[in-house]
């Protein structure tokens, strides 16, 4: 399923008993003005969800973008009713890996680092000619955040796919 901006208690149900995934969107929720996902409400019921770009609703294809952009729309929602909890880089990080592989229910081939599944990985560069990002000594789960809020393609050094290299080192 993709979207799921306006979804009731029994249909939130019927998704966690036939074990139905989730694209979350929020480029094109917000760009297409369907709705805002509460996805944290969906993850806590059970639904697995993952991250999704769908550029025929939005405008770009980065996951990055859509990171951010889940971030963003939570917030929205946690202004709106204060019990609410935000994602954080953490959760949208899980959301554009391994939320996506279980989403797609092929979560034991690919979406983490565990021996045995398909190697699909970045190979990231904060401190890369034009980058966005500046360090200054931080722990690596801060290096993290700084990326999934800051850095682009300028960051990405090489991309990996099932271990072939798709995008050499300059």
């Amino acid at each position: 399923m993709a979207h799921c901006v306006h979804m009731e208690k029994d249909e939130v149900e019927t998704l966690v008993r036939h074990s139905t995934g989730v694209s979350h969107c929020p480029t094109s929720n917000i760009c297409i003005l369907s709705g805002l996902c509460p996805v944290r409400d969906l993850m806590d019921a059970g639904v697995r969800v993952g991250l999704g770009t769908d550029v025929s609703g939005g405008y770009s294809p980065s996951i990055l973008e859509a990171m951010r952009h889940a971030i963003l729309t939570s917030k929205i929602i946690h202004m709106k009713d204060p019990n609410y909890k935000p994602l954080d880089f953490k959760d949208v990080l899980y959301l554009a890996t391994l939320g996506g592989a279980s989403a797609l229910a092929i979560e034991k081939e690919i979406g983490n680092f565990q021996v045995g599944k398909y190697f699909d990985a970045l190979h990231i560069d904060l401190a890369s000619i034009g980058s966005p990002i500046h360090c200054t000594g931080e722990s690596l789960t801060q290096m993290v955040e700084k990326f999934v809020m800051l850095g682009d393609d300028r960051n990405i050094m090489q991309v990996f796919v099932e271990g072939r290299n798709v995008k050499p080192q300059p």
